[in-house]
């Protein structure tokens, strides 16, 4: 199986760059691909830039110009559930855009504004974690073309949404993913509470929350386990 890895920031995927073996930098476009292998197993590397619209031109071409089998969004991510500390890990079930009208594009193509994550990779990803002892929640991620540090948006959000944690790329990586039949997975690590005091925390946190999702990743890859539903 071959993997294809996004992460929206340099810092987010550079663990993973780092321990790609064979390594092979492809540039597209605006886009660096880095192709190797690790724990055996083909991968591919890269870093789409924050936002959605980067987000689902960077996956579509991962899925067209390198045929990988499944894609994982690794990063960090705004928690909005009162569970979450930060650090904690939450793995998507589901995602969804927040700043879209939700019931309008329900009439459209796909016809769907929630897109559901691929439960084989689900299952990988808990077992990968809980064996890391590292605290976990499954549920609905949120994304959206905003950085979120207002309890009053983030308020709005939850009443809406119910999700667990807010970011910037997973719902147009899983949209594009649907659109191919491609398995995908959001996992991200919390840097922050998505509220008045988001940039203060972020800044502090931001590097070790990027880092503990990008270990998790390498850790599920190297397990060798298969992702296939």
């Amino acid at each position: 199986m071959k993997w294809g890895i996004i992460g929206a920031m340099d810092a987010e995927v550079a663990m993973l760059k780092e321990r790609l073996e064979g390594c092979v930098t492809h540039q597209e476009k605006f886009i660096a691909f880095h192709e190797g292998t690790l724990g055996g197993q083909p991968v591919v590397v890269t870093c789409c830039g924050v936002g959605t619209i980067n987000a689902a031109a960077c996956t579509q071409m991962l899925i067209d110009r390198f045929g990988v089998d499944c894609i994982v969004n690794t990063g960090i991510a705004g928690a909005l559930d009162s569970r979450l500390g930060i650090l904690d890990v939450v793995l998507s079930t589901s995602v969804v855009f927040h700043d879209t009208d939700a019931e309008t594009l329900s009439h459209y193509l796909p016809y769907r504004t929630e897109f559901e994550a691929d439960v084989g990779l689900r299952a990988l990803a808990e077992e990968t974690v809980r064996r890391m002892g590292i605290p976990c929640y499954q549920g609905r991620i949120a994304s959206g073309d905003v950085f979120v540090n207002s309890g009053a948006l983030k308020a709005s959000i939850v009443e809406r949404f119910r999700p667990l944690c807010v970011e910037m790329e997973g719902a147009a990586i899983g949209q594009v993913a649907y659109l191919n039949g491609v398995p995908f997975l959001v996992l991200r690590t919390m840097s922050d509470n998505a509220d008045d005091d988001s940039p203060q925390t972020y800044d502090h946190f931001w590097e070790e929350a990027a880092d503990h999702s990008a270990r998790i990743v390498i850790s599920m890859i190297e397990s060798g386990a298969s992702a296939h539903p």
